[in-house]
């Protein structure tokens, strides 16, 4: 009797959906549209997951087609996320705004009541915003340090990308997705294109990132200028997203172990975009500088950063003075 797996929670299986052919139907043409409409694959691999738990909730558990449904059924489906997938108000709110589109590629007006009524009443506005910590470059040198010590074989390759991740302040999506043809092996700078909001933007890295760059290069064998520059162990594709953040992920897991990283500092790799922000905001950088490098497509979201220090700062010194 393994004690251990018994105390271990089970983990719920998920709810079957019953495939139909009127299903496939729908999916089919919604990846079409989204397909010309140029949106990532992976944005409408994760849309069709949420869409086909629409879809199955509609017709078998209220037995109607899509285009028969009123205000109260969509408001049954959100309550069926909330009370019994246990789904939070952020995925919620993505299956909100995919339906708004949905419905639009489709023609259908019935979803409109519930849109006006849902945007009017900010049913999806008061969404709970994921908390991570900023990094620091001194924790980032510990991180790093603890990879490169290690024994694995790509720690060359996972070192540089969070360099450059730190330097470029990018997305871990962007810097995986780059090119050979992105990169200026001369200067540093780096072409983004595969972005977020779709605008190219030009970041750069330190000499000794593109050092380990040169470094790493050198030792690739297919490096054409459409070749991506961080494939997997076998160099047959790019790596995945995942990887880098498991890395990183176990890199923090062993400071915390070792004392070296508090154990309430929630680290991710995307703390890395957050931490690059508030660097530049310390050394004096305009906010619509950092805006433009970072690649927000909103002010509001780098004043985030900007307010999210300064009350930091504020705080501490009222609570000091206090003492």
């Amino acid at each position: 009797m393994d004690i251990n797996k018994m105390l271990k929670l089970k983990k719920p299986e998920p709810e079957p959906i019953t495939e139909t052919k009127e299903m496939n139907k729908w999916v089919s043409e919604f990846i079409d549209a989204r397909e010309f409409d140029g949106i990532k694959k992976t944005t409408i691999t994760n849309d069709v997951t949420r869409l086909r738990v629409f879809i199955d909730f509609s017709t078998q558990k209220l037995n109607k087609e899509l285009d028969q449904l009123q205000n109260v059924d969509f408001i049954k489906f959100f309550n069926y996320l909330d009370k019994e997938k246990g789904i939070k108000r952020n995925t919620q709110k993505r299956y909100f705004d995919l339906l708004k589109v949905f419905y639009k590629i489709n023609r259908l007006s019935n979803f409109d009541e519930f849109k006006e009524d849902s945007e009017e009443r900010k049913r999806f506005k008061r969404c709970e915003v994921a908390h991570y910590d900023f990094i620091d470059r001194e924790t980032l040198t510990k991180i790093i340090d603890m990879i490169a010590e290690g024994r694995s074989q790509t720690k060359v390759r996972d070192v540089i990308i969070l360099r450059m991740l730190w330097d470029t302040g990018c997305r871990a999506s962007e810097v995986v997705n780059l090119t050979y043809f992105d990169v200026d092996m001369d200067t540093g700078k780096i072409k983004v294109r595969n972005t977020k909001g779709k605008v190219e933007r030009t970041v750069g890295c330190s000499k000794d990132t593109l050092n380990l760059l040169k470094y790493y290069s050198n030792h690739q064998i297919y490096k054409t200028p459409k070749d991506y520059i961080f494939k997997n162990r076998k160099g047959e594709a790019k790596i995945e997203v995942n990887w880098i953040s498991e890395v990183f992920r176990k890199a923090v897991r062993k400071l915390k172990e070792s004392g070296d990283i508090p154990n309430n500092k929630k680290l991710v790799v995307h703390s890395l975009r957050h931490g690059r922000a508030v660097d530049l905001l310390d050394k004096g950088f305009p906010i619509d500088i950092v805006k433009e490098y970072l690649g927000h497509s909103s002010l509001e979201t780098t004043l985030f950063y900007a307010h999210a220090k300064e009350r930091e700062k504020k705080m501490l010194d009222d609570i000091m003075k206090s003492l």
